[in-house]
């Protein structure tokens, strides 16, 4: 199993270079996946998810660029369900891949927030805070230390592994008043919606919470928004 450590970073990187092979292996497998997985889906997944994304206007699909299709298709996999299952959950069942198996669960425990880049790292990521939960995370995304900047504020998810996270689909720029006088409010209202403070959002009010977010953050966003998709590999 040494090699599905040094993938898959259980136990320190002995380097920068290391870390950063084994996420470029990551991110290689997180694409695979996502395109075999977005084949899976059913048929009535990306209009229902598109819909409640804001992408549907007079009962026809909207798109403006093809991040928004991304983006749409990132939320399908996640929160469109049958049985009470994601298409994630149900091929994280199905695989008898330690890789695939290690990339699926990490996708069920990421985490969908607001973040701020504090500082950008030349080469490998940025750092980040997270707004609404007030923490510190150091992402690793060649596409964002490109061409973002400090100050930036992103909608989206991250994913987490023992020691480096990366992003999961497209994070979307929001204006600074957008965050604090639209999205923040929409955490605000789940978080007071949780039966107790401890306990965790169920997949519905999860699905909502994101759905409400994002539609915000696209319309706000408009039609020349310029998405971080990292896409390197």
């Amino acid at each position: 199993m040494a090699w599905f450590k040094r993938l898959f970073g259980f136990g320190s990187a002995s380097s920068d270079t290391e870390m950063l092979e084994r996420y470029r292996a990551a991110r290689a497998l997180g694409r695979d996946l996502q395109v075999r997985m977005v084949k899976e889906l059913p048929k009535p997944a990306l209009p229902e998810c598109a819909k409640k994304l804001g992408l549907v206007k007079s009962g026809t699909l909207i798109i403006n660029q093809d991040d928004e299709i991304a983006i749409a298709y990132d939320y399908c996999l996640h929160h469109f369900r049958r049985a009470g299952k994601s298409l994630i959950e149900r091929t994280l069942e199905s695989s008898s891949d330690d890789q695939e198996i290690a990339w699926l669960k990490a996708l069920t425990e990421a985490r969908f927030s607001v973040f701020m880049v504090e500082v950008i790292t030349p080469h490998r990521g940025a750092r980040l805070v997270d707004l609404i939960h007030g923490d510190i995370i150091e992402l690793i995304d060649l596409g964002l230390a490109s061409t973002g900047q400090a100050g930036l504020i992103l909608l989206g998810r991250v994913v987490t592994f023992d020691d480096f996270q990366l992003s999961s689909g497209t994070l979307i720029p929001i204006p600074p008043g957008v965050f604090e006088s639209q999205i923040r409010p929409v955490f605000e209202k789940f978080d007071r919606a949780r039966s107790e403070r401890t306990a965790p959002l169920s997949s519905s009010q999860a699905a909502a919470l994101e759905a409400q977010a994002t539609r915000i953050a696209l319309h706000e966003a408009g039609e020349d928004n310029s998405f971080f998709s990292d896409i390197e590999s």
